[in-house]
């Protein structure tokens, strides 16, 4: 079968930035096994000019964006369309629902090719979250912008993809569909990790931004400290220039919490390096408030560990509470301290959810994902 896939793929794929690159690029080694693929990047600012990378078993259109302005990239859709052409696919997968993924959905199915497009999160709950936590004009037209999008692109898409029954629940509010739960999977790397963990050793791995809530997990830590004055807290996650603020205001929280040697915050970590933290690690943790699935999390539980995290948007349906993790409420900075603290006393149940964690990701494989992406196809 010709797949064509569209979104961002990861510029290297040693560094890969957010669930969504991590989505894109599993799918995409995991089709390109029996498949023919090639992939569409979104234009990018780092792009200089278009090229085409060829990998092992697939191939990659990383294509620039010369414009001030992210949504003015709809301009480049002649190329996409010269590629789509020269291809001619049998399928065409979006990620995303933004103002270019629309246009590009409005021309598939004027030409009636066979196109299945990912919801990656819910936008319009993201945007909306966001302008009532800080409220600008700014964050309102954002809201607005990609609400809209997101719902022409639910109203135009005949065949919708979500990640959990949240993501479907959410979008259902918008538009009555029948949406398909389809997971997103986790690279068969992490089934291989031996658990080398150190004693009061947690991560967290996100990206830096708001949405991660990573400042109420360090004042957890800050709880913690006083107990365990050993305890070391990696936050490994991309941080992109939206959110440099964000990441100099963590950096000053630890400074003036004098939690240097407690909290070590390491962006843009080459992937090995990751892996050999995540090994180290006994227990993974996230406070986000606002997450579709969390493919992080899902990771984490390939690698053998517990998690402790929020009990909002998707994560109670990857994080089942006491059997392979505890949640609480988003903004509950001492009970997600003392969840933390009793996996950190109790390693029989550190243990056993560890185990839990194991089993329980065998179902985000990529290969057992492929399979059922591909009957959807």
């Amino acid at each position: 079968m010709k797949i064509i896939q569209i979104g961002n793929f990861p510029l290297n794929c040693c560094t890969i930035k957010g669930g969504v690159e991590a989505s894109i690029f599993g799918i995409t080694k995991a089709l390109a096994k029996n498949n023919d693929v090639k992939i569409i990047s979104f234009p990018n600012k780092l792009i200089e000019k278009d090229t085409a990378v060829s990998h092992e078993d697939f191939q990659v259109y990383y294509l620039s964006n010369p414009y001030k302005y992210n949504f003015l990239s709809i301009f480049r859709i002649n190329t996409f369309i010269s590629i789509l052409k020269a291809f001619r696919p049998d399928v065409v997968h979006i990620h995303e629902s933004t103002l270019l993924c629309l246009v590009i959905l409005i021309y598939l199915r004027t030409k009636k090719i066979n196109t299945v497009v990912t919801i990656h999160g819910v936008f319009y709950r993201e945007t909306w979250k966001n302008f009532k936590r800080i409220k600008t004009v700014s964050n309102f037209l954002k809201f607005v912008y990609y609400s809209l999008a997101e719902y022409m692109v639910l109203l135009l898409a005949k065949k919708i993809i979500v990640d959990t029954k949240y993501v479907s629940d959410s979008l259902s509010k918008l538009k009555k569909k029948n949406y398909f739960i389809i997971p997103q999977g986790v690279n068969d790397s992490y089934f291989k990790l031996e658990d080398k963990y150190e004693i009061n050793r947690i991560i967290s791995i996100a990206s830096i931004s708001h949405r991660k809530g990573h400042e109420y997990s360090i004042r957890a830590i800050e709880i913690l400290k006083n107990e365990f004055p050993d305890i070391v807290f990696h936050i490994v996650g991309s941080v992109s220039g939206e959110h440099q603020l964000y990441y100099t205001y963590l950096l000053r929280l630890i400074g003036e919490k004098k939690m240097e040697k407690n909290v070590i915050i390491t962006p843009n970590l080459h992937s090995e390096a990751l892996i050999q933290l995540l090994e180290k690690s006994n227990i993974f943790i996230l406070h986000s408030y606002e997450e579709s699935q969390g493919i992080a999390i899902c990771e984490a539980m390939a690698a053998g560990k517990p998690v402790v995290a929020t009990k909002i948007g998707g994560i109670p349906y990857v994080v089942e509470e006491d059997v392979n993790g505890k949640l609480c409420t988003f903004g509950d900075i001492e009970t997600f301290a003392d969840n933390i603290k009793t996996l950190l006393v109790n390693n029989q149940l550190r243990n056993s959810m560890g185990n839990a964690s194991r089993k329980m990701s065998k179902e985000y494989a990529w290969n057992i994902i492929a399979d059922k992406i591909l009957k959807l196809y």
